[in-house]
């Protein structure tokens, strides 16, 4: 048997579409009427009722108790009547509208839930015979009385009683008008009529809307006049909160900006302190530097100044050796030649000297310029004015002493050319023949002539050393 939803019209009569749901016979004496299964129609044959459905065996006015029950089977003569009840939960939908006692017209939707509890004592209030008229039928019956019984109870109740208090007000009403009736006290072995053998579980109210919408936008209006006033008043305390908010960060932000300003200037305190510390430091070892450099030069000076003294001693030894010299060979050749070999030693082991003295001093200064060299390292960039004044009095040093040794090895090569300036002398001088007539002139001032000679050879060849 199919299950249909049925819908009750304002005047209580079932929906003509609902109708439609089920399939209608369309000729005969059960024309309009819902098709029902062949099966549990037929006049004779096997009948069988399905786990959900109770089937009923009448025979000769009495139930066969041996051939009815839940699910149960039997097989029907024609003199036979069987019954096939469903058992499962049904259920349908009714809407009623209806004035309140403030005359405020509303229209009630509901579901009833409802089974048949009872098959033996319902079989007898419907024909089951035929399973989907007498379905239809209750429905039909129902319908209306939970339409009658909900007009009834809207119009004793007020317009809130009917939006509120939906399940005390309306529904459990109507299960406590309804629900007797259906279930009644009669039993099954009476002849009473009292009681359907169906039982409602429950009825609920689904929808409760009111009919006019300017009466439900004006009860509408306490309600969304107290939603805005809260509204209000939130985004009110919202804007209050938030404002309290920013005025705390506020003051954290400006509490942590005087903060790291102090620790500012506490550090830039601390950093002129170290900066003025750098600086007492750096003068003090710039005049430590600068003292050190002062000393320095002056030792350098008194070097150089007894170098130079050094120096000219021997310049002045080495002048009146070669003026004894030339006095020497003014007087005579041999005495010459003997004076020029001797000189020749002398001045030989002179330029050696003045060699090793300078090497000395080359060695000294090449020690003292490293000293030096090693103190620039040591002292800072600033100063190097003062070591481009100690690099010029070095250069002026070196070169007087290159000037010094160039002058020694000029008196080296005229000692070595003196033999050979003596072997010229001896070749005018190796023979002397002195024939003089009628004369006042001395024999010998060739002599002192030739000595002249030799003695500006010297000067010539000592002229470029100076």
């Amino acid at each position: 048997m199919s299950k249909a939803r049925v819908e009750s019209r304002s005047d209580g009569r079932v929906d003509d579409a609902s109708r439609l749901e089920r399939a209608r016979e369309a000729a005969g004496w059960r024309t309009g009427r819902p098709v029902e299964d062949p099966e549990k129609t037929k006049r004779w044959g096997l009948v069988q009722a399905r786990p959900s459905e109770f089937l009923v065996h009448v025979r000769g006015g009495r139930v066969r108790t041996r051939s009815s029950g839940q699910g149960a089977s039997c097989f029907k003569w024609p003199w036979d009547s069987v019954a096939v009840i469903p058992t499962s939960l049904q259920h349908l939908q009714f809407r009623a509208d209806q004035v309140t006692l403030e005359r405020v017209g509303v229209e009630v939707s509901g579901v009833a839930v409802y089974r048949i509890a009872n098959p033996l004592l319902a079989y007898r209030v419907l024909n089951f015979s035929f399973p989907e008229r007498a379905q239809e039928k209750l429905e039909e019956t129902l319908t209306a009385m939970f339409v009658g019984a909900a007009r009834r109870i809207v119009a004793n109740l007020a317009i809130d009683d009917c939006l509120q208090r939906r399940k005390s007000a309306l529904a459990d009403e109507l299960l406590s008008e309804i629900g007797p009736v259906l279930s009644g006290s009669g039993r099954a072995d009476d002849d009473s009529n009292q009681g359907w053998g169906v039982v409602l579980d429950t009825i609920e109210i689904q929808e409760v809307r009111v009919l006019s919408a300017t009466v439900f936008a004006q009860m509408q209006a306490p309600y969304r006049t107290g939603l805005d006033r809260r509204a209000r008043e939130a985004r009110a305390e919202a804007e209050k909160e938030v404002a309290a908010r920013e005025a705390a960060c506020a003051r954290a932000v400006e509490e942590v900006q005087i903060a790291q300003k102090m620790a500012v200037a506490e550090r830039r305190r601390e950093l002129a302190s170290t900066e003025a510390t750098i600086a007492r430091a750096q003068q003090e070892q710039a005049m430590r530097n600068a003292a050190e450099l002062a000393a320095a030069k002056a030792s350098l000076q008194q070097a150089e100044a007894e170098q130079a003294m050094q120096t000219s001693a021997r310049l002045q030894a080495t002048r009146a050796a070669l003026d004894l010299e030339e006095r020497r060979q003014q007087t005579a050749q041999r005495v010459a030649l003997e004076l020029l070999a001797k000189q020749e030693a002398e001045a030989r082991m002179a330029s050696h000297a003045v060699l090793v003295q300078a090497a000395q001093q080359a060695a000294e200064l090449q020690r003292i310029q490293g000293e030096i060299d090693d103190e620039r390292l040591r002292r800072s960039v600033h100063h190097d004015e003062e070591h481009a004044r100690v690099s010029l009095a070095l250069k002026r040093g070196e070169a007087e002493v290159q000037a010094i040794v160039d002058e020694s090895r000029a008196r080296v090569r005229l000692s070595d050319q003196l033999p050979a300036l003596a072997a010229a002398v001896g070749q005018k001088i190796g023979e002397v023949r002195i024939t003089q007539v009628g004369s006042d002139v001395s024999p010998f001032a060739f002599v002192a002539d030739a000595v002249g000679a030799v003695t500006s050879l010297v000067d010539r060849g000592r002229r470029p050393a100076g």
